[in-house]
């Protein structure tokens, strides 16, 4: 039996009762046999709802039926980064064997050393933990959590967190994490928390309701006492000696309490340590009328009673360790109370003795409150004044303690800061600084610019330290994904530099700047101006500085439209990273080449993206490699190459499972996404969205919801299922504050359901208002919905607007954003465009160029699509046509059923079944016309199949049936009999 942890030692001089029901559902929950897998539980109450005490009763039956318990709480005082986290996976160090801990870690015990700092020390060496951008830092170490869980789970494993609703984002996130992530992990994780309005932060709230979305979370909530409760706790407190006393008790304690099993005990201890009530020959017998029975207003007043009961120095010391926190060891006390041993001592004695403090079991001396409502009850005792003093005294005790870790600096952050009033500000500057350092090599970027924060609002006289600080602070909410925050502390870092004249700083509040905009798509001038600005006040002075600046004002010239001048800089960047004969700085300029597609051609930014591939595979960096590689896979879509394409969207996922970039995966599969949809394998297409949707919500300050919004409405489209999102798509377009391209896509959408008047209004609206509006948020979706709706309208004012845009994509693929999502050739576009203006000559030579990009790349969906409309524009050419059409209309056909199109597939048999077609020669299929003509032509059984994405195998079965039903007697005599009935050419 492995030992407990201490906090859940801790045993009570209260009975415990009225939880029957609640521990047998956590017993049933408990992962005991082998093969059962991870199971969470959110248990809730009202402060003082008995949380703590039916864990601990829980806890001591599961270990002592094997399971190995871990416990951490949240401080309610000092939070730190995955503090309960911490705490449980300590515990597991000291009890676990080392030879087991290490195989149990796996190959990501690294990580864990930013927790865990003297891991190695207990198990060997391990590696540094991976450098690398903040969410694949922060997957990294959430994935060696788990590891670690499941690489314990020979046995069954039950994972306490205590006091979520004091929890810290880092230890949220985490929680989030192990709840969808460990499934196979024989784990029971057991979180607490209040559910009071007053104690839910929005942080909690997002993270209860991100969980209640998975099917093996359970809710247990603690209602109050009943009053037979309340009778059988009665009964146990009297040692079994009296009954529940006379009646009508048990149900007046109840009313006075609400039933709260907090507020129970301490009446019950007031009755009796007052005289109120006496047990005396196994009765209890008030002393007074039970209509006299009283209850305190609120917790403040059951302390304030206790402490009247308590010598003046008691009191005095139970206000200090209020000041120290929760919990607080005996060394600390020691220091700061100021109280000889003998007089400390019984001061302790008389505080346990009390029931306000209770002495946990450890190795070295330590007490804690008995709750923290009672802790609070004291603190909040203490004026402004007597609060500053007690947490100098703290904190000086604590200066005198060996060891800075993670958590000791937090706790002299935190003391410092509020004595400084008394104190002064320095050291609490210091010691927020350092604080916030720790946090962040955590992985806690939140923490860090909390104390960042802090030093700075305690006032940082030297603009030199004040402007790093703002520098750190500026990366750590970068890091945090808080955009805002890190583009205000990067302008307040440019500001100290301008007026000490510092270029160097302003250089590097410049790029931390432009790299806060560029990750959220935030198209700011003022990052050209302070990277245009830190450039000339930085001269030549610094080389590397320099190419850094350059690479990012190239990208940001970009983003703002000026591509000729991004060109040159990016020019500049790149000879002055190559004259620097570094392959850092030379690779990171390359990686965002793709950003010149304005002014370079296609060609040229594959070969420098390839080098930064390069260039990544020789650094041994997974960062440049896996971002060159995903840059290159647009690039491959852009050039019409699909199969390049395929094959480097499995080399960037590859790439991204080893180094566990949330990012990379993210961005991998929404390209496997629209790949597969151009693939025709909407399954496929439908499972990927999703995967990159799930990825995309470990992803910190990046809101990917348009990009799975836009998968998921092509995908349903051509699933014949937009009807399903026809409520939300109206929500979105009628938000006036939302550009992009849901109005156009709300057309689109009434098309596809046949709501053609309401169509017709909506695109008119579109129309007079202008295209303007949708130019800055993914402006070719727009365009493609506008296209659909007119060309299926006959809306030829619309027409008119749209094509000039479209023109100049001719002969290329439509990409929406950096592949959100591929159409296939823009000549289907133009061709439906000019098909409505009546320009029919013009639209064929669209549609031959279409058909012929969408065969070659493969992408099946776009070319059953093109065959289509280009079948409707023959047919109202005139009857003249027919025969062509309806070889285009079969080859739609075949696609759109064997893909499962079944919107596309009823407009083609609508529109096959409206147009009379010459009537074909013995009883041919429109496919066995289609694989004759192909025979005509030449070609072999394989370049058929190719043609057609049909076998090699079931092109010969349509041709030994040809063969059968025009009574020739081999392809040379099919050819003939092609030619003499005028089938070449249909």
């Amino acid at each position: 039996m492995y030992e407990l942890p201490g906090s859940l030692r801790l045993t009570s001089t209260f009975p415990f009762v009225g939880r029957s029901s609640e521990l047998e559902t956590l017993r049933a929950l408990m992962p005991m046999a082998e093969g059962e897998g991870r199971r969470v539980v959110l248990l809730s109450g009202e402060p003082g709802s008995g949380k703590s005490r039916l864990v601990r009763e829980f806890a001591a039956e599961a270990a002592g039926a094997g399971a190995l318990v871990l416990y951490g709480a949240c401080d309610a005082v000092v939070p730190t980064p995955y503090g309960p986290f911490v705490e449980a996976l300590e515990h597991v160090t000291r009890v676990v064997d080392p030879a087991e801990l290490r195989v149990a870690l796996g190959t990501s015990g690294g990580e864990l050393t930013r927790l865990l700092p003297d891991l190695a020390g207990r198990v060997g060496d391990l590696p540094a933990p991976v450098d690398a951008d903040a969410d694949t830092e922060r997957h990294r170490l959430h994935t060696a959590v788990t590891d670690l869980l499941v690489g314990l789970s020979a046995r069954p494993v039950l994972l306490v967190l205590e006091d979520g609703h004091w929890a810290d984002a880092s230890t949220l996130l985490l929680l989030r994490h192990l709840a969808r992530a460990a499934g196979n992990a024989r784990v029971l994780l057991l979180a607490t928390f209040r559910d009071t309005e007053a104690d839910l932060p929005d942080t909690l709230s997002q993270t209860l309701a991100d969980l209640r979305r998975s099917d093996d979370v359970v809710r247990l909530r603690l209602a109050g006492l009943s009053d037979d409760d309340v009778g059988e706790f009665l009964r146990h407190a009297a040692e079994g000696a009296a009954g529940t006393g006379p009646p009508g008790l048990a149900q007046a304690i109840g009313e006075l309490t609400g039933g709260n099993a907090f507020l129970v005990c301490e009446l019950w201890r007031a009755l009796v340590e007052t005289g109120i009530v006496e047990i005396a020959d196994g009765t209890i017998r008030p002393t007074r009328p039970l209509a006299e029975l009283g209850t305190p207003e609120s917790v403040r007043e059951v302390v304030s009673q206790r402490l009247s009961r308590l010598a003046p120095a008691t009191t005095d010391l139970l206000e200090l360790t209020a000041t120290a926190g929760s919990e607080f060891g005996l060394d600390i006390v020691r220091h700061a109370a100021g109280l000889s041993e003998p007089d400390l001592l019984a001061a302790l004695d008389e505080a346990v003795r009390s029931g306000m403090i209770e002495e946990l079991p450890s190795r070295r001396l330590a007490y804690r409150f008995t709750h923290e409502l009672v802790r609070r009850a004291l603190y909040d005792r203490l004026s402004g004044v007597r609060r500053a003093e007690m947490h100098l005294r703290v904190g000086e005790a604590l200066e005198r303690s060996e060891g800075r870790s993670g958590r000791a600096l937090a706790d002299l952050a935190h003391h410092f800061a509020a004595a400084a009033p008394l104190d002064g500000a320095q050291r609490a500057i210091e010691y927020n600084v350092s604080a916030a350092r720790a946090a962040a090599a955590a992985v806690a970027f939140d923490e860090a610019a909390t104390r960042l924060r802090t030093a700075l609002e305690l006032g940082i006289e030297s603009p030199a330290k004040r402007a790093e600080v703002f520098l750190e602070l500026g990366t750590a909410s970068h890091r945090a994904g808080d955009a805002v925050d890190a583009l205000e502390a990067f302008k307040e870092t440019a500001g100290i530099a301008r007026e000490l004249g510092d270029g160097e700083l302003l250089a590097r509040a410049a790029i931390g700047y432009e790299e806060a905009c560029w990750r959220p798509g935030i198209a700011d001038r003022g990052a050209v101006e302070l990277l245009e600005e830190a450039t000339t006040a930085l001269g030549d002075d610094n080389p590397e500085l320099r190419a850094g600046l350059l690479s990012g004002l190239a990208r940001g010239l970009v983003f703002q439209g000026e591509h000729e001048r991004g060109a040159i800089v990016r020019t500049n960047a790149v000879a002055m990273a190559r004259r620097l004969d570094d392959p850092v700085p030379l690779a990171t300029v390359l990686v965002r080449s793709y950003w010149s597609r304005g002014t370079s051609s296609l060609d040229e930014i594959l070969a420098m993206l390839t080098e930064a591939v390069d260039l990544g595979e020789e650094l041994g960096d997974t960062e440049i490699l896996a971002e060159a590689m995903a840059w290159r896979v647009p690039t491959f879509v852009a050039l019409g190459d699909l199969d390049a394409a395929r094959l480097e969207v499995a080399a960037v996922l590859r790439t991204a499972e080893q180094t566990a970039q949330p990012f990379m995966l993210h961005v991998a599969e929404h390209y496997g996404s629209t790949i597969a949809l151009c693939d025709g394998h909407l399954d496929e297409a439908e499972a990927r969205a999703r995967h990159s949707h799930e990825w995309s919500r470990l992803l910190s300050g990046s809101d990917a919801a348009g990009v799975y919004g836009i998968q998921m409405f092509n995908i349903r489209r051509e699933q014949g299922r937009l009807a399903e999102l026809a409520p939300i798509i109206r929500i979105l377009a009628g938000d006036a504050d939302r550009g992009g391209p849901w109005r156009p896509g709300l057309v689109s959408v009434l098309v596809e359901l046949g709501m053609d008047a309401e169509a017709r209004r909506e695109l008119a609206r579109v129309v007079d208002d202008g295209l303007d509006p949708f130019r800055q948020s993914l402006w070719l979706a727009a365009l493609v919905y506008l296209t659909d709706a007119c060309s299926a309208l006959g809306d030829e004012a619309a027409a008119a607007i749209v094509y000039p845009e479209l023109a100049p994509l001719a002969g290329t693929n439509v990409m929406i954003g950096h592949l959100v999502a591929c159409h296939g050739a823009a000549d289907r576009y133009l061709g439906m465009l000019a098909a409505t203006l009546g320009e029919s000559e013009r639209a064929e030579e669209h549609f031959e160029r279409a058909m012929e990009l969408n065969r070659r790349m493969g992408a099946v969906t776009w070319l059953a699509h093109s065959a289509y409309e280009y079948a409707r524009m023959l047919l109202a050419r005139g009857p003249g046509e027919r025969d062509r059409a309806g070889a285009l209309l079969g080859e739609a056909a075949a696609l759109a059923e064997r893909i499962g199109m079944p919107a596309l597939l009823g407009r083609v048999r609508a529109l096959g079944s409206a147009a009379p077609t010459k009537r074909r020669p013995d009883e041919l299929s429109a496919r066995e016309v289609e694989i004759l003509c192909l025979v005509a032509r030449g070609m072999s059984n394989r370049e058929i199949g190719s043609t057609l994405f049909i076998s090699e195998h079931t092109a010969a079965n349509h041709i030994r049936s040809i063969l059968r039903k025009t009574r020739c007697a081999n392809r040379t005599e099919a050819a003939s009999y092609a030619h003499r009935h005028g089938l070449v050419g249909a």
